[in-house]
């Protein structure tokens, strides 16, 4: 990049007052002895004047504290959410191993047959065909609760 590219790139941020007291003079000397960049500037100049008459957004009261508060909340109910996807995952696993320990027993106490209606219900492949049922009838119970609880929270909210 030359010296004429690089004072070039700094017209812009002459006018915003952004550069060092070092930048500002090379600038300077350099738009004294070249046309081009001096006009540039001056057409930089007028816009930032321009930039500076127009009206300047004020921020309503209190916006500081209600943003503030608002992350707060959306931070608390960002850990609440992490705190009830562990506990599914622990009851996940607690009923995963649950399931084993009881089948386990169930066999070792059954002597190895238990048949009902000619199915052996502790053969590997029916204890797991029946938990998997049992499992998914209590999820869909559970995402039911879960559900009605966060549309009544939601309905809960909204009043307040």
């Amino acid at each position: 990049m030359t010296e004429h590219e690089s004072i070039r790139a700094m017209l812009a941020l002459t006018v915003a007052d952004a550069l060092e007291p070092g930048e500002l003079r090379r600038v300077q000397q350099h738009a004294e002895s070249c046309e081009s960049c001096r006009r540039e500037l001056q057409a930089w100049s007028l816009h930032a004047q321009g930039l500076r008459k127009l009206p300047q957004p004020i921020a309503p009261e209190g916006l500081m504290e209600r943003t503030r508060a608002r992350i707060i909340e959306q931070r608390e109910a960002a850990m609440a959410r992490r705190h009830e996807n562990r506990m599914l995952a622990a009851l996940v696993i607690f009923g995963w191993a649950a399931s084993l320990a009881t089948w386990a027993l169930v066999r070792i106490l059954a002597g190895g047959s238990l048949s009902v209606l000619g199915m052996n219900l502790v053969s590997g492949v029916t204890w797991s065909l029946l938990s998997t049922a049992l499992v998914w009838m209590t999820a869909a119970a559970a995402a039911a609760m879960l559900g009605k609880r966060n549309q009544l929270r939601r309905s809960y909210e909204q009043v307040s």
